[in-house]
This record gives C-alpha cells, structure tokens and sequence, in this order.
C-alpha cells in the first residue's frame, strides 16, 4: 500500500496532534509518551536530511558533474567524505581523521572570514553615522537625534570594555552609559527570542485547537 492511499490531511493532523500532546507531556514530567515522541522526531530529521542530501546535493553532481559534464575529479572529495566511515574499523580508525582534520581547517577558515572578519568590518563601517543627519541637502531632526544617541551609546559600550584605565569621572560616566546600552540591546534580544518562542506556541495550539480539533 502507498503512503499516498492511507496518509490523508485529516490523518497526518491526528499524528501531528497526538505527537505534540505527547511533547507536551514534559511540562509535567519526563515520561515514555515524550520520548517515544523525541525518537521519532530525531529520527525522521535525520531521514529527512540523509534523503535531502542525497537527491539535492550528491545525486545531481554524479548525474550532472560527472557523467555529463566528466568532472571526475570530484571522486577525490567523495573518498575523503568516506574515509570519516574508517572510524567504525579500529585498525584504521586514524585514516578518518584526515577528512576531520581538513573539514575542521576548512570551515574554521571560512568562518573567521566571511562570518567574523567581513561582518566585523561592516559594522564600523555601519556604525559611522554622522551626527548632523543632512539626506537630500535638507536637515533632518529626528535622524540627527538617532545618529547622536547611537553615537553616544557605541562610545560609552567602548568605553565600558576598555579597562587599562581606572572607570572615574567623565570615563565612568561613559562607562555607565555603556552599560545600559549593552542591558537594553541584551535585553531587545532576549525579548525578541522570548517572543519567537511564544509566536511557536501560538502557532501549535492554533494547529491542535483549530487544525486538528476544530474548536476553533
């Protein structure tokens, strides 16, 4: 029997609904019900992400890359991927730490460059407002005021973390000043996490009252 014969909305609802009360569970304790429900959602991910890769990622370099294009030297990168398996087979377990060790220096050379350094610099170069906002030749107040207040926060945040001199007089007021703006932009963050996380709950009791039980 095909997935498609006995799969219908109105079942995958009751799978979907039945797991999520089961995720639920954990509010009250951990129980059976719970994991049942983490093993089957691990599981399907890793499935989900094992078939992805396969039909969009390494199926179309076999088919196109090499068999039509003839870039066989792209087995070169596929036997390193395969050297990682050398680790279930202890005698020559330390042929999988060439593609780990490569892997590792490769993402952490990319990391440090396109998501340190290059972000860095585009947030001085962001940060360099200019006090007397003048878009259009024409002054703008309400621009002016924000440059000035990002720029009297930015400061007293550099300030707050230079620590070779002592944090007194105009340097401690800086200092404070920084202070309330690292709490203000930790705290916009954390309210922001917080309330993704509620918009996920919303949207699941949507789905289980609405979806699945239709009472609402």
């Amino acid at each position: 029997m095909e997935l498609q014969s006995w799969m219908t909305p109105n079942t995958a609802n009751w799978i979907a609904g039945i797991l999520s009360l089961f995720i639920f569970s954990f509010l009250y304790k951990e129980n059976p019900f719970y994991r049942v429900a983490e093993h089957i959602y691990v599981g399907s991910s890793a499935a989900h992400t094992i078939i992805t890769t396969w039909h969009n990622g390494l199926r179309p370099r076999f088919e196109v890359n090499m068999m039509q294009n003839g870039e066989w030297w792209m087995l070169l990168p596929c036997a390193l991927g395969l050297m990682i398996y050398f680790n279930l087979y202890r005698p020559y377990a330390w042929l999988a730490r060439m593609p780990m060790a490569f892997w590792i220096g490769y993402n952490a050379a990319v990391n440090v460059s396109t998501r340190i350094v290059i972000p860095m610099f585009n947030d001085i170069i962001a940060s360099m407002k200019p006090l007397i906002a003048m878009p259009g030749g024409n002054f703008n107040f309400y621009i002016t005021v924000q440059n000035i207040v990002f720029f009297v926060a930015i400061t007293g945040t550099l300030v707050y973390f230079f620590f070779t001199v002592e944090h007194t007089g105009i340097i401690g007021v800086a200092s404070r000043i920084g202070r309330y703006a690292i709490m203000l932009g930790l705290g916009a963050s954390f309210g922001n996490t917080v309330a993704a996380r509620v918009s996920l709950l919303i949207g699941r009791f949507a789905f289980i009252f609405g979806d699945w039980l239709h009472w609402i």
